[in-house]
C-alpha cells in the first residue's frame, strides 16, 4: 500500500495510533486459519477512531473487512442475524444467482444459529456430563451410553439438557458447511480467503446482547477463514459477565472464554502530550489579560501538554475538559482572559490542595496561587509590621517574589487589576496583592462554573 495513502488515512492521528495500525495488519495478514482477538482500552481511549482508521488502512491493502457497530444492530433482533447481515452485505450482487444462493444459505445459517445459542447456557446442572461428549457425539446410542454411566441420578431435567445439547451438536456440524459455502461466496472475486470481522461498541449495548453476541461470535461464525477483532473495554464486560454467571475463578478473565490473543491499545504519555497540545492551540482567544505571552494561547498549550498525560483522564476527557475552557473564550470574548488559568482550573477541578500538589507539582503553575487567601494574607503581613524599617524589608521580600514568580502581573494595566480610577498611585506589589488577588481565580472560576451548567453531563 503507498506510503502516501496510509498518511492521508492517518492524518488526524494525534495519539500515535498508527504505528498500532501496522503492527497489528501484520499480525492479522499473517493469519491463516481462524482467531479471535480482542484490543482492548478504557472508555473514551480511541477505540472506535482506531477501529475506523485501521479498518481503512486493512480494505486499502485488499483485505475484506467486515465492521460491526454493536451498540447499533442491539435491536436487529438477534445477534446471529447482526452477523449474517453484515457479511451478506460482502456478496458481490452483480451475480443475481450467486446473491440468491447467498441469501438461502444464510437463512439456514439463522435458524441454526439461533438454535445453537438458545442452548448456548443451560442451568439444569448436567455441564459435567456435557464435557464427556465430543462435537461428533449425535446419536441416541452415546445419549444411552452417558445415562447409564450416571446410573440412577440422572435427572430427567439432565436428560433432557444432555439430548438438546446432542441436537445442537449436530446443528453445529451443518453450520460448519453452510458457513463455508457463505465465505466461498464473500470471497470468491478476492485476492485472500480472510474475512476480518471488526466489532466495536460492545460495551455500548445492552449486557444480555453483548453476552449473547460473543457466544454467536464463538459458537456459530468461528470458523477458518473468519478473524474475529473485538473493541473492547474488558473491565465493563468482566462486571457484565460476573453479574449474569458470578463471579470467575481468581486469575482468569471472562473474556478469555472467546479470544486466542490479547492486545492493547493505549497512547503513551508522550502521545497523550502531544494530542493535548494540539486541541489546545486550537483555542481562539479575543482579550488575553494582557498581551505578555505568558498569557496567550501558545503558554496554554504548553501548560496542557504537561497536564494532560498527567491528569488521569481519558482522550475523550480531555478533549472535553479543553471543549469547556473554549465555550468560556466563545461566551466570554469581551472579558480579559488569562488562557492558562482557564486550562489549570478545567484540569484540576475538583481535585484537592494536597493531591494537586503531588500530582502536578506545586510550580507547575506558579499563578494559580495567586488567590484571594494569599493577597489577603500578604496584606495582613504587612499591616503588621509596625515600623518603617520592617515594612521596608517585608515589601523588598515581596516585590522579589513577585519578579521571580510573577512578573507577567507586572505588565498589567489599571482596569486589567480592577484598580480604580481615583488618580492614586499604587506600588506594584500592592495592585497585585490588593486589587487584583481577590478578582483573578474567582473570575475565571465564575466562567467555567457557568459553563459548567450549560454543559450536558
Amino acid at each position: 500500500m503507498p506510503e502516501q495513502d496510509i498518511d492521508e488515512i492517518w492524518n488526524d492521528d494525534l495519539l500515535g495510533y498508527r504505528e498500532r495500525g501496522d503492527a497489528f495488519t501484520s499480525l492479522v495478514t499473517s493469519i491463516e486459519d481462524h482467531r479471535t482477538i480482542s484490543i482492548e482500552a478504557g472508555y473514551g481511549r480511541g477505540k472506535t477512531f482506531f477501529r475506523e482508521r485501521w479498518a481503512k488502512q486493512l480494505k486499502a491493502s485488499g483485505e475484506c473487512v467486515v465492521e460491526i457497530d454493536a451498540r447499533l444492530s442491539d435491536h436487529s433482533g438477534g445477534p446471529v442475524i447482526t452477523f449474517l447481515g453484515a457479511l451478506l452485505n460482502h456478496v458481490p450482487k452483480n451475480d443475481a444467482e450467486k446473491w440468491r444462493s447467498a441469501v438461502d444459505v444464510g437463512k439456514k445459517i439463522a435458524v441454526g444459529g439461533a438454535k445453537i445459542i438458545s442452548k448456548a447456557v443451560l442451568r439444569e446442572g448436567a455441564e459435567e456430563l456435557f464435557d464427556q461428549m465430543s462435537p461428533a457425539d449425535g446419536d441416541a446410542g452415546v445419549f444411552e451410553e452417558i445415562a447409564k454411566a450416571a446410573g440412577e441420578d440422572l435427572s430427567k431435567a439432565a436428560g433432557d439438557a444432555i439430548a438438546r445439547q446432542l441436537s445442537a451438536e449436530k446443528t453445529r456440524l451443518e453450520l460448519n458447511e453452510h458457513l463455508k459455502v457463505l465465505h466461498a461466496q464473500i470471497t470468491a472475486e478476492r485476492d485472500t480467503d480472510r474475512i476480518i470481522v471488526l466489532i466495536d461498541e460492545l460495551d455500548r449495548c445492552h449486557p444480555d446482547y453483548a453476552i449473547a453476541l460473543l457466544e454467536a461470535m464463538k459458537l456459530v461464525f468461528d470458523q477458518d477463514g473468519f478473524v474475529f477483532m473485538l473493541m473492547v473495554n474488558r473491565e465493563y464486560l468482566e462486571n457484565i459477565a460476573a453479574r449474569r454467571f458470578g463471579g470467575a475463578v481468581e486469575g482468569e478473565f471472562y473474556i478469555e472464554k472467546f479470544v486466542d490473543l490479547r492486545l492493547k491499545l493505549e497512547a503513551d504519555a508522550a502521545s497523550m502530550a502531544a494530542a493535548t497540545h494540539v486541541l489546545t492551540l486550537q483555542l481562539e482567544l479575543e482579550k488575553p489579560l494582557s498581551e505578555h505571552p505568558a498569557f496567550g494561547v501558545e503558554a496554554a498549550a504548553k501548560l496542557a501538554h504537561e497536564l494532560g498525560p498527567r491528569s488521569g483522564l481519558s482522550m475523550r476527557q480531555i478533549k472535553k475538559t479543553i471543549e469547556r475552557v473554549d465555550l468560556c473564550c466563545r461566551i466570554y470574548r469581551s472579558e480579559y482572559i488569562d488562557l492558562p488559568l482557564l486550562i489549570w482550573l478545567a484540569f484540576t477541578e475538583g481535585t484537592e490542595a494536597n493531591d494537586i500538589q503531588s500530582k502536578f507539582g506545586k510550580s507547575t503553575f506558579p499563578r494559580s496561587e495567586m488567590t484571594p487567601e494569599n493577597g489577603h494574607q500578604v496584606m495582613e503581613r504587612q499591616n503588621s509590621n509596625k515600623t518603617r524599617e520592617g515594612h521596608g524589608k517585608y515589601t523588598a521580600k515581596i516585590d522579589h517574589e513577585i519578579n521571580a514568580k510573577y512578573p507577567e502581573f507586572l505588565t498589567l494595566e489599571r482596569h486589567q487589576m480592577h484598580i480604580p480610577d481615583d488618580g492614586k498611585d499604587y506600588f506594584p506589589w500592592y495592585c497585585i496583592y490588593y486589587f487584583l488577588a481577590p478578582h483573578y481565580i474567582p473570575d475565571h472560576e465564575a466562567m467555567l462554573d457557568a459553563v459548567h451548567r450549560l454543559q450536558v453531563d
